[in-house]
């Protein structure tokens, strides 16, 4: 599983795994739409999980893939500044499935390694406005780290509810059009869901990989990305009087086409991240210290 690099799935080399908030039409944007829903002085913590499954779906119940677990704390000093600590993380993998086609998983053999490195450095985040988000983390930073935590904030991220600002939304395949429909609504919109066709976003492509399990021709040099059928469904819950969100599940799907049936059935990856508020409390802290010399973007680094 270490040779596969495929940016499309959130998953780079060393089990690199790696959108949205919806607000009130009445409300005015803010100076960026998350503050509505990551408040100032406010610590938000929650459980965060992100699983990958590769397999042929319709043929067989037999998958692989990792899955990363971390208790995720977002920290926000001051307006659109963000301080995000990943810790208490776990990797596993894929070590067969259960009567009932469930995943089965094992502790991975780098599990520690990969809890050190997730919880050596926090990660700063200024948004603003609707698309524009800028990490700051530190230089030694390990791209296949950030790329996962990168994960985890297109997770945390979420559109407002008017609808000429919900077009576009960033993720880590770019600024994607978006989608979304209001399950239950009570004085703000509590339960949405959210979806996009992966392929229509600025920075998503696909790139072929000897050991990749979707370089299925010797020699393919046409674009995966236009050979896959690449989708993202995500639904979210908020707390109605505080408007944070307290729940939020986000499932891609990209299915190899040439090899497909009815664009459902075939050689597939699902990626799937759930993140659950376990606690909010307040902050002292005022400070919001970062350097320009380390900036990026969102987008998942590919290189």
């Amino acid at each position: 599983m270490g040779g596969i690099k495929l940016c499309l799935l959130l998953l780079l080399g060393t089990y690199t795994l790696a959108q949205q908030d919806v607000g009130s039409v009445e409300e005015q944007s803010p100076v960026c739409f998350l503050a509505k829903r990551f408040k100032n002085f406010r610590r938000f913590v929650y459980d965060y999980e992100a699983e990958n499954f590769n397999g042929v779906t319709g043929a067989t119940d037999n998958k692989s893939g990792p899955k990363v677990s971390c208790k995720v704390e977002v920290d926000v000093p001051q307006t659109c500044s963000f301080v995000l600590r990943t810790t208490e993380c776990s990797l596993s993998e894929i070590s067969g499935v259960d009567a009932e086609g469930n995943a089965v998983y094992r502790p991975a053999a780098k599990t520690q390694t990969f809890k050190t490195a997730m919880a050596k450095y926090p990660l700063k985040i200024v948004v603003e406005g609707q698309t524009d988000v800028k990490l700051y983390p530190e230089e030694d930073e390990p791209v296949n780290i950030l790329n996962i935590k990168r994960g985890i904030v297109s997770a945390l991220i979420v559109p407002v509810m008017e609808e000429e600002r919900n077009k576009k939304m960033a993720s880590v395949h770019g600024v994607c059009p978006t989608d979304f429909t209001v399950n239950t609504r009570e004085d703000i919109a509590t339960d949405v869901t959210v979806s996009r066709d992966l392929s229509k976003c600025d920075s998503f492509f696909a790139r072929r990989q000897d050991t990749s399990p979707l370089a299925l021709i010797t020699g393919m040099n046409y674009p995966l990305s236009k050979m896959i059928s690449s989708t993202q469904t995500c639904n979210y819950k908020f707390d109605n009087q505080k408007k944070h969100m307290t729940r939020g599940v986000c499932t891609e799907k990209h299915i190899f086409m040439p090899l497909s049936y009815k664009n459902e059935y075939g050689i597939s990856t699902v990626v799937k991240q759930t993140v659950t508020l376990r606690e909010t409390a307040k902050i002292n802290d005022r400070i919001f210290d970062h350097s320009e010399n380390n900036l990026k973007y969102l987008s998942m680094d590919c290189h």
